[in-house]
């Protein structure tokens, strides 16, 4: 059943929305997902105007590309965008609310100029690509103490998008190694 967005908002009063924006935001909203069910935390998430509720959940991640303003977000994470969004992507950064996060890729000139501009009690969070090697055609990913974890996944995007996910999640309670035995099962 489709829900409109006044609906979810209304649903959603007690919960923390985190937003996800830019074109590779379908990607990183199943790296959260996956992460986070992997660690057994509780979230409801929104997409295309689809709900999925587990069951009482403290955060709904909300991926979309339409009625962006509309869904009242307290986490914004911006991934890549084309230039003629920029302008839209700056006015939804504008609307964090005071209290509220704004994860952007420090690398990419246009958003770091989005997320990095002054806005009134509102935290920014840059991400960059995280700390991996590739042997041997692997891709592992190196802990601030060297303990590597080998991944199913590889790429520079998907290091960027790991990056992103860790950020965000580290704000809703999952720890770094929470995130790297999650990460290490992705495919």
């Amino acid at each position: 059943m489709e829900i409109s967005v006044e609906s979810l908002i209304r649903q959603s009063i007690d919960q923390q929305r985190i937003l996800l924006v830019g074109n590779q935001r379908k990607k990183l909203a199943q790296f959260i997902r996956h992460i986070l069910s992997f660690n057994h935390k509780a979230f409801h998430f929104y997409s295309e105007g689809q709900l999925t509720n587990q069951r009482s959940a403290p955060v709904l991640i909300i991926e979309s590309d339409t009625q962006l303003t509309e869904f009242q977000h307290h986490v914004l994470l911006l991934t890549s965008v084309s230039e003629s969004r920029t302008a839209e992507f700056n006015s939804l950064a504008d609307a964090t609310p005071k209290g509220g996060t704004l994860l952007y890729p420090e690398g990419d000139g246009k958003l770091k100029a989005i997320g990095a501009k002054e806005r009134a009690d509102v935290q920014p969070i840059p991400y960059k690509i995280i700390p991996h090697e590739v042997k041997n055609g692997i891709t592992s990913l190196i802990t601030s103490t060297n303990e590597k974890f080998p991944l199913q996944i590889s790429g520079e995007e998907n290091m960027l998008l790991l990056a992103a996910a860790k950020e965000l999640l580290k704000k809703i309670g999952i720890s770094s190694s929470q995130f790297y035995k999650a990460a290490a099962t992705l495919s």
